[in-house]
């Protein structure tokens, strides 16, 4: 039988079980190589009869997936103590049991980084999807709008790097600036970015009216359109990591979290707006990952919806300990069915399925975290301990994600250009859309903030 990629742990976890004991699994370490191949490292010592007895067995069952310089070391081998005390490990169940892994990855190792904790003022909202074509970049447009309108100083920053599109739908030529976020990401880590350079990569756009104001960092700014020959290079080099000043490398995620940092600091914002890219790229990791936001993810009721969101909530399920309370990042997360339908049976439809998902990818409520209370034989029999806090024994229904909230389908906002028909950005016209939304993005807002609005 030939062995796969998902074969693989599994195998490792059945032979390292059966041989040296379920415990074993528990307290040691996997290591994933960046081609796919596996070794495991023991927490205790072993004896070279048992490594050699052991590692044949693995090599025989792993085939191509079993690591051929050493496929099992004990706690006092050489190198060993380095991957047991790795600070990537996470866990993972696999057969019924938690393994701790380390996966090395030439590429995506943002995305083995814990959601980081909310950022300070001004709020910072990311528009994500897994797929285009749902409305995430016309709802960001219309929420931009909305917040200026109520006299927000706002600042949207378009982080899909190979599919831009917020800057010409918020700008025009003479608004464009000199520079944009791809720019930014190849000057970092060469000349450097200062202060002027920042407020070269800004441009307002027209679309505030007097009370606030709508400031764009679009991804081509003038010059990568001046000369388009070069913007493919400069991509191939945006996602490459740096090296700051103190020899410590700075991936894709902490180069966007740095400069929206310095934007926010400027205090010239009362919320920044962020475009993601769509799908699972690493730039997706950055902005729904590392930024603090409260992040807004968009789907519409389809196949290719929920298998991504499946696939985007189960890994994000790594970093939840059922054990303990809801992570607060987790109350951050917003499901958005965009383009939905007016029947609400339908859009009900669509929360069931999301459930669904949010349950089997599992970051839902966890029936075994529950504590549970031995049947009475009778009434008599019932013992009540006030002392016990109510979260113990009863199910927390608001342990999961937010949503869906739902952005109606309005064939006036399909290919959506606010510059040309600015007419629909009245109130009046999109608020029976976007209103639930809307609602939700104010919610972000602290009380005294959404006071002044």
């Amino acid at each position: 039988m030939n062995i796969r990629f998902d074969d693989s742990l599994p195998i490792l976890v059945q032979v390292i079980s059966d041989r040296l004991g379920k415990e074993t699994i528990s307290s040691g370490v996997a290591l994933r190589d960046v081609s796919g191949r596996l070794a495991f490292f023991c927490d205790t010592a072993l004896d070279k009869i048992t490594i050699e007895t052991v590692s044949q067995q693995l090599l025989e069952k792993l085939g191509p997936y079993a690591r051929t310089d050493r496929v099992l070391a004990g706690r006092n081998d050489f190198g060993a103590e380095q991957i047991l005390t790795d600070p990537t490990v996470y866990s993972l169940l696999v057969n019924g049991d938690y393994i701790r892994i380390v996966d090395r990855r030439l590429v995506g190792a943002d995305w083995q980084r814990s959601p980081v904790p909310v950022a300070p003022p001004p709020p910072r909202l990311v528009f994500a999807s897994l797929k285009g074509g749902v409305g995430r970049s016309t709802a960001l447009a219309v929420a931009a709008g909305d917040l200026a309108v109520k006299g927000k100083r706002v600042l949207a920053i378009d982080l899909d790097i190979e599919a831009p599109g917020l800057g010409s739908m918020l700008l025009d030529e003479e608004t464009l600036p000199e520079y944009g976020v791809l720019d930014a990401l190849v000057e970092n880590s060469i000349s450097g970015l200062d202060e002027l350079f920042l407020m070269d990569m800004i441009g307002p756009s027209a679309l505030a009216k007097r009370v606030g104001r709508i400031d764009v960092a679009p991804v081509l700014g003038r010059r990568s359109l001046s000369n388009p020959v070069d913007v493919l290079a400069k991509i191939a080099r945006a996602y490459t990591e740096d090296v700051d000043e103190n020899g410590e490398i700075k991936t894709f995620l902490d180069q966007v979290r740095s400069l929206i940092d310095r934007f926010a600091a400027t205090n010239n914002y009362d919320v920044i707006l962020v475009d993601a890219r769509a799908g699972l790229h690493e730039t997706t990791a950055s902005a729904v990952m590392g930024l603090g936001a409260e992040v807004f993810l968009f789907g519409r009721d389809e196949p290719q919806t929920f298998q991504g969101f499946h696939v985007l909530l189960s890994h994000m399920s790594r970093f939840v300990n059922h054990r303990e309370q809801r992570p607060e990042w987790l109350s951050r997360l917003t499901l958005v069915q965009g383009q939905a339908p007016q029947e609400i049976d339908k859009r009900r439809n669509f929360a069931d399925k999301c459930y669904s998902i949010i349950v089997k990818s599992g970051l839902g409520p966890n029936e075994s975290a529950i504590s549970e209370i031995p049947a009475p034989t009778s009434f008599n029999d019932i013992t009540w301990d006030e002392e016990t806090p109510d979260e113990e024994v009863l199910p927390n229904d608001d342990w999961g994600i937010r949503g869906p909230v739902a952005v109606l389908d309005d064939p006036r906002f399909r290919g959506f250009d606010p510059l040309l028909k600015r007419d629909l950005l009245s109130e009046q016209i999109y608020q029976s859309s976007f209103g639930q939304l809307l609602e939700q993005i104010y919610n972000c807002f602290p009380p005294e903030a959404e006071n002044q609005a």
